[in-house]
C-alpha cells in the first residue's frame, strides 16, 4: 500500500470517528454511561474536547498531524520515568479492547489520561497503586485505511 492511500485511509478513519461521535453521541452515552452524573457528564466533556482535537487534526491533515496526540487507534509508546521501562498500548474504543493485546478503551483510568497527551510530553498518571510518571515517546496511528472494523 502506498503511503498516501494509507494517510487517506487514515483521514477516511478519524472523519468516521467524528461523524459518529457527533451524531451517536447520546446513544455512545447511553450505552457506557447509562446513569446521569459525575461520570457521564465527564465523558461528554472528554468526547466533546476530542471531537475538537479531531477538527483541528483533519484541517491541517498530514503524518505529524496524526501523530501529534494520542486518538482513538493511536499506539503510543510510553517510559515510566521512575525505571526507565517502556511499554506500547493502543488506544480503542470499549468493544474493542483487548487487555492481553495491551488494546486499552479510551474510557479506562488509563486510556482516558493518555487520549490527546503529546510526544515528548511528561504525565503523572494515576493508577491503583498511587501514581506514575510518564513519558509519551512516540505515537503511531494504527488504523491506516482498515474499515472493516465496525466503530460502533
Amino acid at each position: 500500500m502506498s503511503h498516501s492511500l494509507a494517510l487517506n485511509g487514515s483521514r477516511t478513519q478519524l472523519i468516521s470517528q467524528l461523524i459518529y461521535l457527533n451524531d451517536e453521541k447520546t446513544h455512545f452515552l447511553d450505552q457506557y454511561c447509562p446513569s446521569y452524573g459525575h461520570e457521564r457528564s465527564k465523558i461528554d466533556q472528554t468526547l466533546t474536547a476530542y471531537s475538537s482535537t479531531l477538527e483541528q487534526i483533519l484541517a491541517e491533515f498530514s503524518e505529524e498531524s496524526i501523530t501529534s496526540a494520542v486518538l482513538i487507534g493511536s499506539q503510543v509508546k510510553l517510559c515510566y520515568v521512575e525505571d526507565d521501562f517502556t511499554e506500547s498500548y493502543t488506544i480503542v474504543f470499549p468493544h474493542q479492547a483487548d487487555p492481553n493485546a495491551n488494546k486499552i478503551s479510551f474510557l479506562s483510568p488509563i486510556g482516558s489520561q493518555l487520549l490527546m497527551t503529546r510526544t515528548n510530553g511528561t504525565y503523572q498518571l494515576k493508577i491503583p497503586s498511587g501514581e506514575v510518571q510518564v513519558r509519551v515517546e512516540e505515537i503511531k496511528y494504527m488504523n491506516r485505511g482498515d474499515l472493516h472494523e465496525e466503530i460502533y
